[in-house]
């Protein structure tokens, strides 16, 4: 599926813009200059620069570039399964996350994304790559870049 740069870099841009606006609500650190949204911020104002980018682009290249035209791949049920498991990850994520916690939640994500792509037999390599992903963000976040990341079920576990 080819869609031309000027649709794709209009949803990016609104996607930063809609970002940008909910860091607005985050709560500042008392005695920092910069708080929790600093990261998301900067990356939406990223997100912004390169949608309007494409926009242009796009539309210098519509004349020689359709706004949309399906490749071979978009007619596979395997491939079109592959996106719909994606975004059913993602909402799994986005749902749960606060009440089973990101360990859980990454580790469920993780697992299930790695065993659809890469089928059952590569099971044991799975879950310690998936284990061992969630343990890694885990401590880049929570410890390194100090972003709470939700506890869930294991708070007061002393794991997170």
């Amino acid at each position: 599926m080819k869609v031309n740069d000027a649709i794709i870099g209009g949803l990016l841009a609104v996607f930063g813009a809609v970002i940008f606006l909910y860091t607005l609500t985050f709560p500042g650190l008392p005695g920092q200059n910069f708080g929790p949204a600093l990261f998301p911020q900067l990356i939406s104002i990223g997100f912004i620069a390169s949608g309007v980018y494409f926009v242009f682009k796009g539309v210098r290249e519509h004349a020689t570039v359709p706004w949309f035209d399906p490749q071979p791949w978009t007619r596979s049920p395997r491939h079109i399964a592959n996106v719909v498991f994606v975004l059913v990850a993602l909402l799994f994520y986005i749902f749960l996350a606060d009440t089973l916690g990101f360990l859980i939640t990454g580790f469920i994500c993780l697992a299930g994304l790695m065993l659809w792509l890469r089928g059952p037999s590569r099971l044991p390599s799975t879950i310690v790559i998936a284990v061992g992903s969630v343990i890694v963000i885990q401590f880049a976040f929570g410890t390194l870049l100090r972003v709470p990341l939700p506890p869930g079920l294991l708070l007061g576990w002393g794991v997170v």
